[in-house]
């Protein structure tokens, strides 16, 4: 008699906590099939006579040919497929017409035969970008890329101190860049009074403002108090109503706990319920910057005053995060994961594309985006790479055009980073071709 063992689990199962190698083929999906579209559109542009261009209809019915070539495939890719075959037909009709009339015909053929072979070496380091079996990381595009960014805008550290200071160190030309990293566009999804008082979460914009006014107070007019952990010194103190009352019904419902989560995220403790002051590591950090400068009383004790930059606390909040980077809200993961996989393929794109490339509209193409960037976060979040909890990228479609609509947002910081990775790809590329 055959029977179903009963199961003695008694807790529900949780979602499937995906292997390197469930992710890397799925991340590979759309990009091998982008690839062999643009070959094979380079290759009928090659072959077509010139004169022939000068027709646009001609690409639509090479177009539809083509379409009617490629039946075998899952309807997603289909869909996919003839999506992005409409767009590169359309964007070369286009690039016809503009300069058809400025322009030697054969001379815009061999642009265009360009910008696919530029397009085509694009997708091919995309597809290289890492090893199916995670082995030889060092030898791999991801890996580097990843650390490159990381020790510009979320470093390791053994501790905050040594954090702090290798974001400093690129303060002074990431300093947007840094910013950009801590503040989540879906920060209204975040509960800031959550009871779980260890999950960090990103920087609202009502707490970036709090920021700011905390740092206005200690720079204009601050109290001094005795330094609790330092005998004969005293410290810079502001009065914690004159932060938050402004804010409590806005931030927290009046919950302690929660400005206590917030003065602590920067660096700072309450005093007597009353004060908020720099915490002995934030006193530490602060000295060895020049951000704190003592002054001897006629009293004898030394007393240090505060000169603040406006990135001084939010530097601080972010090697926090850092440092406990396995602590950090569902939101600040997607949001961190989602910067570093767009700079990642920009950065891939810039390098391989020159700037007048016509195909870039094609990659930066939110439908493009979604079938990539979801797998390239999950596999940075991996232990090797930025360590975060890739089970809490969210797999929502809405979701993802949500974070992915605010990507590459306005900000001249991150096109400077952008380029920089392009560069570092260039010099890597020939180290590894050299060795």
């Amino acid at each position: 008699m055959s029977y179903k063992k009963k199961s003695t689990r008694t807790v529900k199962p949780g979602r499937k906590r995906e292997k390197w190698t469930d992710l890397f083929p799925r991340y590979l999906t759309f990009i091998s099939h982008m690839r062999p579209i643009l070959r094979e559109t380079r290759r009928i542009i090659i072959n077509l006579d010139a004169d022939l261009l000068l027709d646009t209809e001609i690409l639509d019915k090479i177009r539809q040919e083509e379409e009617k070539r490629n039946i075998r495939k899952v309807r997603a890719l289909s869909e996919f497929s003839a999506m992005y075959r409409s767009n590169i037909y359309e964007i070369i009709k286009d690039f016809i017409i503009k300069y058809r009339e400025k322009i030697p015909i054969i001379d815009i053929k061999d642009y265009i035969v360009d910008f696919l072979f530029e397009a085509v070496n694009a997708l091919n380091v995309l597809r290289h970008i890492t090893n199916p079996d995670e082995a030889n990381l060092e030898d791999t595009y991801l890996y580097n890329i990843t650390k490159f960014i990381e020790a510009r805008l979320f470093p390791r550290g053994a501790n905050l101190k040594i954090i702090y200071e290798k974001l400093l160190k690129f303060s002074q030309n990431f300093s947007e860049c840094q910013r950009h990293t801590l503040q989540p566009h879906t920060y209204y999804r975040e509960k800031l009074e959550s009871p779980d008082f260890f999950e960090i979460p990103g920087i609202s914009p009502k707490v970036y403002q709090i920021s700011n006014n905390i740092i206005s107070l200690y720079n204009l007019d601050p109290n001094f108090g005795e330094f609790p952990e330092k005998e004969n010194y005293e410290i810079p103190m502001i009065l914690k109503s004159d932060i938050f009352l402004p804010y409590i019904d806005s931030i927290a419902n009046a919950e302690e706990e929660a400005m206590e989560s917030i003065a602590e995220r920067l660096g700072l403790r309450l005093i007597d319920n009353i004060f908020l002051a720099p915490n002995e590591d934030l006193v530490k950090i602060l000295l060895d910057n020049n951000f704190l400068r003592e002054n001897k009383q006629s009293d004898g004790k030394v007393r240090l005053y505060p000169q603040f930059s406006n990135e001084t606390l939010l530097l601080y909040y972010l090697a926090f995060a850092s440092q406990r980077r396995g602590f950090l809200s569902k939101e600040l993961i997607n949001w961190i994961s989602m910067n570093f996989a767009f700079l990642i393929y920009m950065g891939i794109l810039k390098w391989k594309l020159s700037d007048k490339n016509i195909l870039y509209p094609i990659f930066k193409d939110l439908q493009t985006n979604e079938k990539v960037l979801p797998y390239l976060m999950k596999l940075i979040c991996f232990p090797n790479y930025l360590g975060l909890d890739k089970m809490k990228i969210r797999d929502s479609p809405q979701y993802r055009k949500e974070i992915f609509n605010f990507m590459g947002a306005e900000i001249d910081n991150l096109k400077n980073l952008i380029s920089d990775i392009a560069d570092f790809c260039e010099k890597f590329d020939k180290e590894r071709k050299n060795n």
